[in-house]
């Protein structure tokens, strides 16, 4: 028998309240970006940090948080200078977060990965597509639709953590575990 590990919790709940910060905090970002870099640039540097900083959030292991947020921001920003249109970056963002959530965050089978990342980020970026327009405010739509459908993530089965320890949290479940390997002959 081999020990499930599912993604935390709270990582739903995480997925919904960063859909809403960042939303939240875009028109404060333009305001003070917007003289300094311009119009495009300005929102290009906020859809790359906010990308990097999603995968930060939703990273199952902290220690991993900070490594993927930092290559996420890299990749990110290569594709932000090679981008020839806003569509262009917002496409190659959907894909960094698309390869790192399935590919480097979470295991999941790799034929699983691929169909729920292409209806998961597609699908969001569908979405943030339909909201988006030349306002500010649907500027500010847009972000949060598609972080808010790249919260439906963890309420599809079937991805478990990656690194971290094979120990359940509760100490009781842990010898549990432990015991019932040992009887049917397997180590874990």
């Amino acid at each position: 028998m081999r020990p499930i590990r599912v993604p935390r919790r709270s990582a739903f709940a995480e997925s919904l309240w960063f859909a809403a910060v960042a939303a939240g905090a875009l028109p404060l970002w333009l305001l003070l970006a917007r003289p300094l870099l311009g119009a495009d640039r300005a929102v290009g540097a906020y859809l790359v940090a906010v990308a990097a900083a999603y995968l930060g959030t939703i990273a199952p292991v902290r220690g991993r948080a900070l490594v993927v947020a930092i290559v996420a921001t890299v990749v990110g920003g290569f594709a932000a200078r090679l981008a020839r249109a806003p569509e262009e970056l917002v496409l190659a963002l959907g894909v960094i977060v698309a390869v790192a959530r399935s590919g480097f965050l979470y295991r999941c089978a790799p034929a699983r990965g691929v169909a729920v990342e292409a209806i998961i980020t597609g699908g969001g970026l569908l979405f943030a597509r339909f909201l988006c327009g030349p306002s500010t405010v649907a500027l500010v739509l847009s972000v949060w639709g598609f972080f808010l459908t790249q919260s439906l993530y963890f309420l599809v089965g079937g991805a478990y953590t990656r690194g971290g320890s094979l120990r359940h949290p509760d100490p009781f479940q842990d010898a549990y575990g432990r015991a019932m390997a040992l009887l049917e002959g397997g180590e874990r």
